[in-house]
Order: structure tokens, then C-alpha cells, then sequence
């Protein structure tokens, strides 16, 4: 085995043995290099990623193919509706977005430099230094947010909006984008409500979601490169939202929505360097697994990012281990040397964390394995056997009815969860989001304003009574944001009787049972404050045991799901809060979930040697650290090793496990703060064991990744949940792992109890144990004894102290924020300071870019605001809105261009045709084709206009005067006097209460006629779809006609030779006459 490549080997006591000092100089690219896409379900990644140019007109060179000269030059003043081009990513007409940018961004986009001299050497404070460094650094838009020329000089509006898509389809990609980047798109981040509610009109909440959400479509479509702030600024649709794209962008940097992980960072164009480079601030992160790597990636991006280099930041990892990854660790197998890996991967098994719980919908690790360091990853299959005891699969039917059974006990116990709520935040515009259009509505209320006066009930101060009229206004969500749903939504499953659920799975109730009994489980859940999970299942259980005839095989498939919801908590469900213990629920990933061929470790290791190695000094076992718990002070820390080594810092990000800060494994000085204990004690810290099986060939299905196994009551055939629960969760599932590791291998889970139990067993019960129940099961094959055989003990790692945490029965609702919570220049990070995604490797990664973030704002301060930071209209230079490319907007609404009849102006300077550029040129010939195509086919026919879908809306035409007429008697009737008229709001909020409590036979004729309306949208739109297709079709024939006809090269020197007095609006004018 390679030296270079054995990182860290653990013995039967949970020793560290043989393993080199240092991270091997070998950890590095070829580690972690892209491989050769794979087929099947075990793939590397990199396929899907879009490359990301320049993607508007206004910077991009047309060119000669049919897609650039169709497509992307379509001129607004010729098009007259949003049928062009609108179907051609499913009709293949056309080109798609990413045809023209097949070569990455160039670094020859024009970059403002600073002109402020950096701090001088003899600054004593870092603190200092790195802020003048960052203001020398900050962008254009924060030094002098009202210089347009300049601003305009530099980047376009919708230079980064490709133009050969319809608006729409941006504006889908730009929501889904949000989506998979774990923010709402329609409505802001509280980060970013806390950030703009007292700058940012409540109007134009819109624009600033376009923006973010079209900076979030750069990053998700490449993060094989890191988005520019100039691509940032391109995103704007007019000049007027820059301010509010810079604002998104460096929100987005700094909270780690873009340019993480494993991708090179550029320096600071606008930096200047002066001299030797300032020293810069010393940063030191305890502990390098994923938590404390990611960190300091991170940080190392965003200094880069901010400061180039002007400073030069020292980020040091202090690991006590001997190798890096913290609870992952794939550990080498050496029993046999053929394997089935791909060349340059080795077998492993997996120690620690083993599954990747879905890439899709926000997993930040998404852009990292399948795109950043390509690794091969194998899908997994759902689980398709379960043995019972007697080694004979469970039948399908009876284990379907019992996990239904157990789903139902889980979410009738769910009714007690704690209550949580979600403080909603500004809303942008649905249907102008969805359509990738922005607002021109402009009012000066900023949100905080409008959202007091809408608390108060007094926005008619705030806003005109025509706009109210019109409904303009802003909104708070009707979404849940990101973190999930707000629990005190949920529905109990209790409003269905238990006997009546039952009989939907399938179950049979006993004789003497109603269809209306049902489980009372109140008396025991509120039997005490703190009440745990475990003790609510348990009295289910023997409630539903008086309803149905339950047998001990029924008790035995109920209790292997318990295993695993021990398995998923790492404790045992007595130990579990009933009110809290799934408190994260709402935010877990989509996807099928997956397996990293070759070793989860390469994964760590690619955060650490890539773009370029971290300082990573293992074997440093960190014993005190001396913080200052003043945030305004820039005295330094000091951490103290065993070794006796002690260095200073200003900053110290502490990402060690929950259970070394149970076990007080290292020593705060001064101690940490009571707010911060507590949590530390409340917040339980589970242990999930392993056993590892290498045989020399494999007895199993191989095209099963998992099965699972019974296990027997400490009293043969109990109907006592008291009797399972020590043995449920031992061996309670295997992992076959051939597919992963190359070798014949399963991995036996140790849950609940029975990982407790195995921290005091010797490796040799274990594995005769479990070789007894692989036996068992394959009775009609050989099962010899294993090659190799490894038994984790997580609970004696001292480094560990456990596997990972949970919420106990003691703790409370913000515990986990508790744990998050800096003090001073002490921060915090690992998967027990993350809530939204706790006891996961993808969130102790998050908690890492958080930490990140929090450290870069202790030296950049808040982001700068421009003011104002949205400029009134008559100051943009440049107003760019204008798209070219066909949109939304109905035909009657499109801007025409005129032509002046007097000609132009001779006060007017215009520029001669003779010394015209191609692009001006290009244009015009673009032009003049179109009006060939047009004069020929007539403009796209425009979608056809929808039938209304709402039901209330005829009811409401039918019986507006019903209602208005008992909403007048009624006023008369108050008020007592005789000409009294209900207000309108009064009528409309009557009448929808009218058909609310209509009955159905009164909605019968209008949800009837909804009906008919959606079959004649859907008939409308594919006849539309048919003729659009045709049309598009057509031009492509009349255009290559055309330009036959008139080569570029003569237009142009016609263009030249027959306008050379006229200005270039003038000459574009008669192009599209000849």
C-alpha cells in the first residue's frame, strides 16, 4: 500500500497507528482529478455543466452561423409578440443558449484600479489595515454609485442575459436557480431584508430578486469557474439596478451562495500593487474536517477576492489527528490487491460518514463532487429485501402495511412538535419574476416604511390612492422560506381516526373495534416537559396492539424502522425530543442518494489541495485557547497546543465535535459563557458503530445495495416494545459496497443501543456474531469467514467522542443557533452549530462557509449601500432595458421606432456610415433581414391569451350586484342613514365569503365551466405551438434566401458608399427599406 495514500489506520481499540505526520505531498490534483465520464448509475460528474461567456448581445460578436444571425439579433422594433423563438429549446430550431460560449470568461474585461494609497507597513493593527485595504479594494459602485459614464464604460446592462432565449425561459431559469441555491426566489433572505429594508423601495423588491436570481443562474450553470463582479453588474436589465447587482453580489460572496468550493478565486482587479505586501491577519481554525477545511477555503477565497494582493492573510488548520476529513475517513483495505476501481482509485471502506443524502434542491456539495473535483459516484437502490429471523425474506405485502403503520405512529407523534414560527420578508412580484421582467413603478417607500404602515393599517399614507387602486404594492410571502415549512402549518394525522387508517393500509381490526376509535396519546406526551419520542411510539404501539392483530413478526418489522430512525439520530428514540427531534424537517435535499466511488475521503482532500494547499498542521492537539469575548478589541488570541506550541491569532474558528465541548476537552479562557454551556449540555451527541466485512468473493445479490435483518426480542416472541429495544439496531442493515469500494465487502450498521454495546465488546464477539446472521441468511451458500474485518468505536475517539448530534430531550427550539453564536473573536462551525442541516456532512460544510462569512465581515464591516441605492430615472446615462430579443409584452405595447420625417437634426452630431464599426454594421444587417423575413411571413403570431382558470371570478360577475345590494342594507342598517354604500374592499371580502360558504351545487356550473376553459387553453396552445413551430421554420428558409442573395461584405460597403452623410440611426432606417 502506498504510504502517500494510507493517511490513517485505526486498530481494534480505535488507535491511530502508522499514519505520516503530515498531509502526503501526493493529496493533491491527482487525487481528486476529473475522471472519464462513466455510464450507468456510477458517474463522474461535469456533463451537465453549461459553459458560462459572455452571454449578451451587447458584448458578444455575431457571427455567421444561422443561430447568431437569426436567434440572437432579432430587433424589438420588428418583433411583435413573444411567439419568436419561445418553443426553440424543445423544437430544436435554433440555437440554445450555450452554442456561442463554448470558451470560458477571458480576463481581458476592462477593471477600474484604485487610485487610494494602501496602509503603510507601520500600521500596528491588522484590523485597520484590512479594512483601508478593503475600502481601496471595494467596487466602483461602492466608491461612487452615481458615476454612470464611468459604471457604463465598464460593463453593459444584460451583458450576462443571454439573448437567444425568450424572457420567460430566463426568467424560469433564474427561479430554479434560486431554488437549488436553498433560497426562495420570490422573496428575500433575511439576511437580506435586514441588509435593504431601510435603502431599497418596497417596489423594486422585483428588480433586486431578477438580479440575485440571474447571478445565482451563472454560478449553478458553471461552478467550474467563480462569477465576476462584472458578470454580476450584467445581470441588471438598465443601469439604474447596477447598484442593487453589486449590493447581490457581494451578499452572495460573502454568505457563500457563489464561488465556493475548489475553484480558483481571481484577485481583486482593482488593487494596485504598491509595494511589499502588508502582513495580514492570522486566522487559525481547530480542526480540518469539513467544517474547518471548508472554512478556510472560504476565507481563503474571500480575502482573495477582497484584497488580492494587498495582504497576505495566514489561515492555519490545527488538526490532532494524523490525517485530515474529521468523521470521514475512508479507510484502505489491503486483504486483497485486484479490484474493480477505476485506475487511480483505491478501495476503502467508509468509517464515518458514508451517504450523500441527495444532490439536488441546495446540496452545496453538488457543485463540488460532480463538478469542481468530477468524482465518480455510484446511485443508490431503495432497499428491496428485509430477513427475518428465521432467514427467509419478510413478504412485500406485510412489510408494506407495517412501515405504513410506523409512518402513521411517527406523524401522530409529530403533532407535538414544537410550534415554530417563520417571520415572512418582502416579496417581489410573481408573475414580472416568472417572466423575467422587471418593475417601473417607483414610490420612495422603502421596506421597512411600507411594512410598518402596513402593520399599523395606515399604508394609504404612505402610497397614492390611484396605486392602491391598481393594487401596486408590495408583499410579504406567501412562501416558505428556505429554512421550510412553518410546523404550526402541518396537518395532524390524529384528525383521522387511527381504526380508519388502519383499514386504508390494509389492516383487518380486531372484532369488537369501530371504525372510529383511535389512539389517545395526550396523557403520556404531556406527561412531562421534556418528554421524549421514544415513550409516545412505545404507548402507539401498545394502543394499536389493542386495535389490530398484531403479531411478533408485525413487532419485529415496527422495531427494525425504529433501528433506523436510531440510525438516522444516532440515538436511541427514548433519547430523542418528542417536541424537537426532527426540528430541520423542510430542508433535506431531493435525489437519489449516493455513494463516492473510491472513498467519501476524496472529498476532503480535494478542499484541501485544491486551488492550491491549505496550511494543515496535523498532530496538533489544541489543550486551552485564550479569546477576547470584546468584538470591538484588537487584542489577539492565543491557542495552545499540547506539544507546548502556542500561536497567536486574530481570529479563532473552533470546529471541533460536540462531544469534545461535552467532555471539555479543551479549555476556554475566559470560560465560555452560561448561554453557550447550556446548549452545549441540552444538545445530545449520538454514536452510530460499523462493522466492515472483505470477503474473497461475494455470496450475495450484487444488485442489491442494501437488505436488511430482523432481530430477535430478548424474549422470543415478546409483544413488548420493552424487549426490542436492545437488540433492534444490531446488524439491523448491510451495505454492499462492491459497486463503491471494488472489493466483495458489506457494511454492517450498529444502531441505537447496540452501539453502545459494541464499544465494550471485543472485535471477536462482534464478528462471530455477525458471520452468524450472514450465515443464517444464505443458507444455501457458503459464507466463509472474512478476509478483513474492521469495528468502528466512535465513542473512544478522542477526537470524536461520538458520531454526530441530536436533539435531546432537554433541548430547546434554539439551541443550535445557540451553538453558532460567535463570541468575540471566538467562532464557531461543525454540524451541531448547523439547524437548518445538523448531524450532516453537507452541513457541516454550511456551517463552515458561515463561520466564513462572519470572520470576513469582523474585518470588512457591513456591506456598503450606495445612496441612492436605486437613482431616479432622469440620472441613468444609459437606459438598457430594452431587450432584443422578443418579450412577454403584448404586440400593441412593443416600443416602435420612428422615423423622423424631417430627417435628422443637423444640431444632432451623427456618425458616418463610412467609419461605422462591423457591430453598428452587423446590426443593420440583421435589421434588414428581418424586415425581409417580416414583410414576407408577417410578425409571430402571439400566444394565445388564456381562458380564466378561477371559478370565483365568474361567480363573482353573476352575483356582484346580490352581495352589493346586502352589503348596502347593511350599511343603511348600521349607519341608519338611507343613501349609505358598502365600500368596494367591503363588498369584495363579502362576496368572497359567499363563495366560500357556497354549496356545491351553487359551484358546480362555474368549476363545470373552468374545466372547459382548460381544455380550450390546452387545444389553443398546441394548435399556437404547431403554427409557431412552422413559422419558425420558415424564416429559417427565407433567411438563408436572403443572405444568399445579400453577403454581408456587399451590404456593408453598400451601406458605406450609399449613406456616408446620414448618422447611423438614419442609415439603419433605410437598411430595413432596401
Amino acid at each position: 500500500m502506498d504510504d502517500a495514500l494510507h493517511v490513517q489506520d485505526t486498530d481494534a481499540d480505535g488507535q491511530d497507528k502508522d499514519v505520516p505526520a503530515e498531509p502526503a505531498e501526493s493529496m493533491e490534483t491527482a487525487s481528486v482529478a476529473a475522471l472519464p465520464l462513466a455510464s450507468g448509475e456510477d458517474m463522474a460528474a461535469g456533463a451537465d455543466i453549461a459553459p458560462r461567456g459572455k452571454e449578451g448581445s451587447q458584448d458578444s460578436n455575431a457571427s455567421d452561423s444561422k443561430t447568431s444571425s437569426l436567434s440572437s439579433s432579432i430587433p424589438p422594433s420588428l418583433s411583435s409578440s413573444t411567439g419568436l423563438s419561445e418553443l426553440s429549446k424543445e423544437t430544436g430550431l435554433g440555437g440554445g443558449e450555450g452554442d456561442g460560449h463554448d470558451a470560458p470568461p477571458s480576463g481581458s474585461t476592462p477593471s477600474t484600479s484604485v487610485s487610494s494609497q494602501l496602509p503603510s507597513a507601520c500600521s500596528p493593527a491588522p484590523d485597520a489595515q484590512l479594512k483601508q485595504a478593503a475600502l481601496a479594494s471595494s467596487s466602483p459602485l461602492e466608491r461612487e454609485a452615481t458615476d454612470y459614464a464611468a459604471l457604463l464604460h465598464r460593463v453593459k446592462p444584460r451583458s450576462s442575459i443571454p439573448t437567444r432565449i425568450p424572457s420567460a425561459v430566463y426568467g424560469q431559469q433564474c427561479v430554479e436557480s434560486a431554488y437549488i441555491s436553498r433560497l426562495n426566489p420570490y422573496s428575500l433572505h433575511k439576511g437580506e431584508q435586514e441588509l435593504l429594508q431601510d435603502h431599497l423601495c418596497h417596489l423594486h423588491v422585483t428588480a433586486y430578486l431578477n438580479i440575485r436570481n440571474g447571478i445565482l443562474r451563472l454560478w449553478s450553470r458553471n461552478p467550474m469557474l467563480s462569477v465576476t463582479e462584472d458578470e454580476a453588474l450584467g445581470c441588471a436589465k438598465d443601469s439604474r439596478w447596477m447598484p442593487l447587482a453589486s449590493v447581490a453580489y457581494n451578499w452572495l460572496v460573502r454568505n457563500g451562495y457563489i464561488n465556493f468550493g475548489c475553484i480558483d478565486i481571481p484577485k481583486c482587479p482593482s488593487v494596485q500593487k504598491r509595494g511589499r505586501r502588508k502582513d495580514g491577519p492570522t486566522i487559525v481554525i481547530v480542526g480540518a474536517g469539513m467544517a474547518g477545511l471548508g472554512c478556510a477555503r472560504q476565507l481563503q477565497g474571500l480575502f482573495q477576492h477582497y484584497y488580492g494582493d494587498s495582504v497576505a492573510p495566514k489561515i492555519i488548520l490545527l488538526e490532532g489527528r494524523k490525517r485530515i476529513g474529521g468523521r470521514i475517513y475512508s479507510h484502505p483495505l489491503q486483504s486483497l490487491e485486484a479490484n474493480e476501481l477505476p485506475q487511480g482509485l483505491r478501495p476503502t471502506a467508509e468509517m464515518g460518514a458514508h451517504i450523500i443524502v441527495g444532490f439536488d434542491h441546495g446540496n452545496p456539495l453538488d457543485p463540488i463532487i460532480r463538478a469542481q473535483l468530477a468524482l465518480r459516484y455510484h446511485l443508490l437502490r431503495d432497499i428491496s429485501t428485509i430477513y427475518d429471523t428465521n432467514g427467509l425474506p419478510v413478504d412485500e405485502m406485510r412489510d408494506s402495511m407495517t412501515e405504513k403503520l410506523y409512518n402513521d405512529i411517527l406523524d401522530r407523534s409529530g403533532t407535538y412538535r414544537h410550534k415554530s414560527v417563520v417571520t415572512p420578508t418582502a416579496e417581489g412580484d410573481r408573475e414580472l419574476i416568472d417572466s423575467g421582467r422587471d418593475t417601473s413603478a417607483d414610490d420612495g417607500v422603502t421596506i421597512r416604511e411600507y411594512e410598518d404602515a402596513a402593520a399599523s393599517g395606515i399604508t394609504g399614507t404612505l402610497l397614492p390612492a390611484a396605486r392602491l387602486r391598481r393594487g401596486v404594492g408590495h408583499k410579504t410571502t406567501d412562501i416558505k422560506p428556505a429554512a421550510g415549512p412553518a410546523l404550526s402549518e402541518l396537518q395532524p394525522t390524529k384528525e383521522h381516526s387511527a381504526a380508519t387508517t388502519c383499514q386504508a393500509m390494509g389492516w383487518k381490526l380486531r372484532h369488537d373495534v369501530s371504525p372510529a376509535d383511535s389512539l389517545s396519546l395526550d396523557e403520556i406526551a404531556n406527561a412531562s416537559s421534556t418528554q421524549n419520542l421514544g415513550a409516545v411510539m412505545d404507548d402507539a404501539i401498545n394502543q394499536y396492539q389493542r386495535l389490530l392483530d398484531l403479531t411478533p413478526q408485525d413487532m419485529r418489522l415496527l422495531n427494525w424502522h425504529f433501528a433506523n430512525l436510531e440510525y438516522a439520530n444516532a440515538a436511541s428514540v427514548g433519547k430523542l425530543s418528542l417536541s424537537g427531534w426532527d426540528q430541520d424537517m423542510g430542508n433535506e435535499f431531493e435525489g437519489e442518494h449516493a455513494q463516492v466511488v473510491g472513498g467519501y475521503q476524496q472529498l476532503p482532500r480535494g478542499l484541501w489541495s485544491l486551488p492550491s494547499k491549505l496550511d494543515v498542521r496535523t498532530k496538533k492537539i489544541v489543550s486551552k485557547i485564550w479569546y477576547n469575548a470584546d468584538s470591538t478589541s484588537n487584542e489577539k488570541t492565543r491557542v495552545e497546543c499540547e506539544d507546548g506550541e502556542s500561536i497567536y491569532a486574530d481570529r479563532v474558528v473552533f470546529t471541533a465535535p460536540l462531544g469534545v465541548l461535552k467532555r471539555s476537552s479543551v479549555a476556554f479562557n475566559p470560560p465560555l459563557p452560561e448561554w453557550k454551556t447550556n446548549a452545549i449540555k441540552r444538545l445530545g451527541f449520538g454514536l452510530l458503530n460499523k462493522v466492515i466485512l472483505v470477503f474473497k468473493e461475494p455470496f450475495w445479490d450484487m444488485q442489491r445495495d442494501m437488505f436488511g435483518l430482523l432481530r430477535e426480542p430478548t424474549v422470543e416472541n415478546s409483544m413488548s416494545q420493552d424487549d426490542y429495544r436492545a437488540n433492534r439496531g444490531q446488524f439491523y442493515l448491510f451495505w454492499n459496497c462492491m459497486a463503491t469500494c471494488g472489493l466483495p465487502m458489506l457494511i454492517a450498521l450498529m444502531a441505537g443501543e447496540s452501539a453502545h454495546e459494541a464499544e465494550n465488546l471485543s472485535d471477536q464477539e462482534i464478528i462471530k456474531g455477525v458471520t452468524s446472521q450472514l450465515r443464517n441468511i444464505f443458507k444455501d451458500k457458503t459464507v466463509p469467514d472474512p478476509l478483513e474485518t474492521i469495528v468502528t468505536r466512535w465513542g473512544q475517539d478522542r477526537f470524536a467522542q461520538g458520531s454526530y448530534s441530536y436533539v435531546a430531550a432537554e433541548a430547546l427550539p434554539g439551541d443550535y443557533d445557540a451553538m453558532a453564536k460567535s463570541i468575540g473573536n471566538l467562532y464557531f462551525a461543525g454540524e451541531a452549530t448547523c439547524g437548518t442541516h445538523p448531524a450532516t456532512v453537507h452541513g457541516a460544510y454550511l456551517s463552515g462557509l458561515r463561520a466564513a462569512s462572519e470572520v470576513i465581515d469582523s474585518f470588512l464591516g457591513p456591506i456598503d449601500i450606495p445612496s441612492p441605492l436605486v437613482p431616479a430615472k432622469n440620472r441613468a446615462s444609459n437606459n438598457a432595458s430594452m431587450p432584443t430579443t422578443p418579450t412577454s409584452a403584448s404586440p400593441q405595447k412593443k416600443r416602435k421606432i420612428v422615423s423622423d420625417p424631417n430627417g435628422p437634426s443637423d444640431e444632432s452630431p451623427s456618425a458616418p456610415l463610412a467609419h461605422a464599426s462591423e457591430d453598428v454594421l452587423r446590426k443593420a444587417y440583421d435589421e434588414a433581414m428581418w424586415a425581409a423575413i417580416i414583410s414576407e411571413l408577417g410578425p409571430a403570431e402571439p400566444r394565445p391569451r388564456k381562458l380564466a382558470l378561477n371559478p370565483f371570478l365568474l361567480y363573482q360577475k353573476d352575483y356582484w350586484y346580490i352581495c352589493k345590494t346586502e352589503c348596502d342594507n347593511a350599511k343603511i342598517k348600521a349607519t341608519g342613514k338611507e343613501n349609505a354604500k358598502a365600500p368596494r374592499d367591503e363588498i369584495r371580502q363579502a362576496l368572497g365569503q359567499m363563495w366560500r360558504d357556497a354549496s356545491d351545487e351553487i359551484k358546480k356550473p362555474y368549476l363545470d365551466q373552468m374545466e372547459v376553459h382548460r381544455k380550450t387553453n390546452e387545444e389553443d396552445f398546441a394548435k399556437w405551438k404547431d403554427r409557431i413551430v412552422e413559422w419558425e421554420r420558415r424564416t429559417y428558409e427565407i433567411k438563408d434566401k436572403w443572405c444568399a442573395e445579400n453577403p454581408f461584405e456587399i451590404f456593408a460597403q453598400n451601406m458605406r458608399d450609399n449613406f456616408p452623410a446620414n448618422g447611423i440611426q438614419d442609415g439603419r432606417q433605410k437598411a430595413r427599406r432596401l
